[in-house]
């Protein structure tokens, strides 16, 4: 079985280098898919943040207190959003990159024979989600997109699991009305 992700963080607060390669590409897929979301579909800016995120965990590794795999994971994830914040929330609206959304789409064989049928779904999905309020469709994001669970989706955001599942189903109804 393969190693955790505290077991990379006490590797690597112990001096080995060899811990990061493996801790990056166990959480950057996830982070990524999120940053696409987060930007648009802006490929470059998003591997720019996830590049800033993971140099800011390196830099500030003693300050994570518990190295527990959902605390590591909620670590990365709120310095991802502080990074975003810091690269786009903070820029001025004229600098920002604004992609269409279908650059999030994977270019398939399957797209290809629905191609109209999915734009316009995909249009209704991002006004939906747009009429979220943050905390929920982080939440639809995290469950829907990224397959976490409930708990898991609790401890990321720091609420009970009961809270994340009201509050996944509030969501969930929101968008479908």
């Amino acid at each position: 079985m393969g190693s955790s992700l505290s077991q990379y963080i006490q590797r690597l607060r112990q001096g080995d280098q060899s811990a990061f390669l493996p801790l990056y590409e166990k959480t950057a897929p996830g982070l990524m898919r999120f940053l696409m979301w987060k930007t648009n579909g802006d490929r470059a800016l998003s591997e720019d943040i996830l590049q800033d995120s993971f140099v800011r965990l390196l830099v500030n590794l003693d300050k994570l207190e518990a190295v527990e795999e959902l605390a590591v994971q909620r670590y990365l994830l709120q310095m991802v959003k502080n990074c975003h914040i810091d690269k786009v929330a903070r820029a001025p609206k004229a600098e920002r990159n604004c992609v269409p959304l279908e650059a999030l789409k994977d270019v398939s064989e399957s797209f290809e024979a629905n191609r109209a049928e999915q734009a316009i779904e995909m249009r209704e999905l991002k006004l939906a989600m747009d009429s979220l309020n943050e905390k929920d469709s982080e939440i639809i994001w995290l469950r829907d997109a990224l397959g976490l669970s409930h708990k898991e989706v609790a401890d990321r955001i720091g609420i009970s699991e009961p809270a994340a599942r009201q509050a996944y189903l509030r969501a969930k109804r929101s968008l479908l009305s």
